[in-house]
Order: C-alpha cells, then sequence, then structure tokens
C-alpha cells in the first residue's frame, strides 16, 4: 500500500476533485492514507470527537453561513477550533466565499486550504472512492486468470508446465480469459481479491510454438473480460510419482494472497490427463460447495453409516 499525502490528493485526483489551493503550498506532505473526512459542522457543534490529527476537514454552505453570521472577534474561535484538529487540509466546497480569517490562519500554521466548485455530496462521494482505491494493497503474481462458470480461477506452477495451454483450451470450450502471464491482483474492502492484466498485453496470450495470439480477435469479445474476483487458486505440478496425492478431498487446501484465505487444488500434469476438464469440474465442485454440498465428505458420511452399521448387525456366517 503506497503513502499517499496531499500533494497526491491536489494532483493525481485534480480532475476529479478540482482542488484550487488557496493557502498553504508549501506543506504538502502531511499523509491521507489513513485519513477520516470530517464535516466542519460536526466538529464545531462538539459532535464528532474522535477526529483524528490528518483529518480531511470539508466546509459546506452551512458551515460558510455559520461564518458569515459571526461578528469581529467571535469569528476567531471556530477557526482555531478547526486548526486544534491539525487536519491534512481543509477544503471549502461549491466554490463558497472563504473567511479571510481562515486563509490568513491556514497560512500562518502553513495548513493546506483548498477550494472546488463540486457540491459538499459530490466532493465526499469522490474523495473517498479516491482514498479507497490507492489504498488497496496490491501485488503481481505471474499466472493465469479465467473465469470458469463464473468463479474466478488463478492458475499457477513453474514455467513451462502449461498454464497457457490450460487456460487457452478453457477458453475454446466457453469460459473467459481475464489475464495471462502477469496478473494484477488488488485487494478490495470487504477481504476479497480482483485480478486484472496488465493494460498493455491485456487478453493477449503467449502460446510456446505458436507466439502471442489475440483471445478477442480469435474467439470474439465475450471470451474476454477485463477483470474477475479470485475465488480460487489451481496449482500445476509434474507427475511425481512417489507423492501420495489426495484421493477422496475431504480436507481443503488454502493458500493465503495479500491475508486472504482462498481454497487450493493441486493437480498433478503428465501425458494423457485432461487438465482443463480437472479444473472445469473444480469450477462445479466449487460452485457446490458454496450451496452447502460437499460431496466428499457426504461419500464419507455415507461410507460411515454403512460401515457402522455392518458392525452392529454383523453379517451370519454360512452354517
Amino acid at each position: 500500500m503506497s503513502r499517499l499525502t496531499v500533494r497526491n490528493l491536489l494532483e493525481d485526483a485534480k480532475l476529479v476533485l478540482q482542488l484550487k489551493c488557496l493557502a498553504g503550498a508549501q506543506n504538502l506532505w502531511k499523509d491521507v492514507t489513513e485519513a477520516h473526512i470530517m464535516k466542519a459542522g460536526l466538529l464545531l457543534a462538539g459532535v464528532e470527537r474522535d477526529a483524528q490529527p490528518n483529518s480531511i476537514i470539508v466546509l459546506g454552505q452551512k458551515e460558510i453561513s455559520y461564518f458569515e453570521q459571526l461578528k469581529g472577534r467571535q469569528r476567531s474561535e471556530p477557526v482555531r477550533q478547526l486548526i486544534d484538529f491539525q487536519p491534512s487540509c481543509i477544503i471549502v466546497t461549491k466554490n463558497l466565499p472563504v473567511p479571510r480569517l481562515l486563509v490568513t490562519t491556514c497560512l500562518d500554521q502553513k495548513i493546506p486550504l483548498f477550494s472546488t466548485p463540486l457540491l459538499t455530496s459530490r466532493l465526499l462521494d469522490n474523495l473517498e472512492s479516491w482514498i479507497d482505491e490507492n489504498t488497496r494493497e496490491s501485488m503481481t503474481l505471474h499466472g493465469v486468470l479465467v473465469d470458469v462458470l463464473g468463479i474466478g480461477v488463478l492458475i499457477q506452477g513453474p514455467s513451462g508446465i502449461g498454464k497457457s495451454e490450460v487456460a487457452l483450451e478453457l477458453i475454446s470450450r466457453g469460459h473467459r480469459l481475464v489475464a495471462d502471464d502477469l496478473v494484477e491482483i488488488q485487494k478490495q474492502h470487504g477481504n476479497h481479491l480482483m485480478g486484472q492484466g496488465r493494460p498493455l498485453v491485456s487478453h493477449h496470450m503467449e502460446i510456446r510454438g505458436l507466439g502471442i495470439v489475440s483471445i478477442p480477435a480469435l474467439f470474439g469479445p465475450t471470451a474476454v473480460r477485463d477483470s474477475k474476483r479470485i475465488e480460487s487458486i489451481v496449482d500445476l505440478e509434474d507427475w511425481d510419482p512417489k507423492k501420495e496425492y489426495d484421493r477422496l478431498g475431504i480436507d481443503e487446501q488454502h493458500r493465503s494472497i495479500l491475508d486472504v484465505r482462498l481454497p487450493l487444488l493441486t493437480i498433478p500434469v503428465r501425458p494423457g490427463r485432461s487438465v482443463a476438464t480437472i479444473i472445469e469440474v473444480a469450477a462445479r465442485d466449487r460452485l457446490l460447495k458454496e450451496r452447502g454440498i460437499h460431496s466428499a465428505r457426504l461419500f464419507h458420511d455415507q461410507l460411515d453409516k454403512v460401515l457402522s452399521s455392518r458392525a452392529v448387525h454383523p453379517a451370519k456366517g454360512i452354517e
């Protein structure tokens, strides 16, 4: 998660927030990564008592009207209250006239003060969206991300194992490619992961012996999608005859990405195995599990019942 400052707010979100700096331009280094957005009216009324330092304070029509009603020295007290909260910046909406005392105080205290033509509600929405978008954890992993029956399957494994070829077979069966080779993963609020490809190579695949191919050109625009929530991981590995592979599937494996725990399926690859079919069946099985139907455990429970029944009522010997 990258560090965000008031300068980022001014530069990166300039078109979205339409900010104009009125004071404190020399002090744009303050963090806004963990900033809370506070309405000045709530602070001045004493309703919001948990304001954190570096919060963003927003003044709208009601707050400016309140300042205009005050006379002389009365204006200094609410200005002092706002400054005492040590905000990362102060934003006045709707291009409202900014009280002169607020401007001079922000200049003196080196607190960034901005004006915007946006309505207060629109500014708050855009500001929250910008902070949310820029404070999400992210990383890039090698692999292929495919939408299989609505399940986002991240296919991983060593180079040359056949990840792209398996994905290509899935696409030929009507499933959809999200990203090949490099998958950009972003942790969304709500504790789930969204994956997408890099813009330059988006929706292209490298197939050894064939080269770079465009999936939309070959299979049509419905064969791809820009992003997909990652719900399952498939790890391909070379078949090891000495290794004991899971044959029941009662206990699930998991792998964590950005501290999000995802179900993991390890598939050994060898000639004659249709890995694409296995992944397709795994996606169908995942859909069943989301409905509370766990085939392996149901089979295990039925087997236990049969064995228990035979233990209680053993078969009679032949006379």
